[in-house]
């Protein structure tokens, strides 16, 4: 047991090494632990050491939360689901999740403060739905677009840890999907949304890069 902890480490320490921008050294620490994951029938899902973050929302099913829980997605390698009570959970790697979380939480206070500085008072509560709807349509593009380029991860590495953390969440959680019925939307209102997401800075949020930043349109 005690030499199987050991082992443990070493691997930790090899596939934390497998990310150094040095390929040579990444490669062969990636080979080698591999090897000893081999040898000692060890399998990747030991080692995963992830975090998971809620976001307060609520019972109610909002469309557009869920839209943009989606977009920040593309950016960072997280998994996202709704609890009982409608909070927003991210799970994945500690940064990715802190990046999610922030991402989402900034886009949110966002979205609300432009429907009410851009949507009259009196407007019907879909009129105001269906606004908000647009501008998280339209930034689910946007950074569906920027996440290949911006994301502190390589593309192909993105689009792995993506699938893997996933697989991880499908594996170890008893999570229901339901599938949930949208309303029609205005469209005057969605597309006033799509137009004016087109305004929204996306730069607040700085990717693990240090130089590369996502770029207002």
């Amino acid at each position: 047991m005690e030499e199987l902890e050991r082992v443990k480490r070493r691997v930790k320490k090899l596939l934390a090494l497998s990310k150094s921008p040095n390929e040579n050294e990444a490669a062969s620490a990636l080979r080698k632990a591999n090897e000893l994951m081999a040898d000692y029938k060890l399998t990747a899902e030991q080692f995963f050491d992830y975090t998971n973050a809620k976001v307060k929302g609520t019972k109610r099913f909002i469309r557009w939360r869920v839209v943009l829980a989606n977009a920040v997605e593309n950016l960072y390698a997280t998994y996202h689901y709704s609890d009982y009570e409608g909070n927003i959970v991210f799970i994945g790697e500690e940064l990715d999740v802190f990046m999610s979380t922030e991402m989402y939480k900034y886009l949110v206070k966002t979205i609300d403060r432009m429907a009410k500085q851009n949507i009259r008072k009196n407007a019907k509560y879909k009129y105001r739905q269906s606004y908000r709807a647009g501008i998280a349509s339209r930034l689910y593009d946007r950074m569906y677009e920027l996440g290949q380029q911006c994301s502190w991860r390589n593309p192909k590495e993105l689009k792995a840890q993506k699938k893997q953390i996933a697989e991880f969440v499908e594996k170890q959680f008893a999570i229901e999907t339901t599938i949930k019925k949208f309303e029609k939307a205005n469209l005057t209102a969605f597309s006033k949304g799509n137009n004016d997401a087109n305004g929204i800075n996306l730069s607040r949020q700085m990717t693990g890069s240090g130089t590369r930043r996502i770029g207002g349109w």
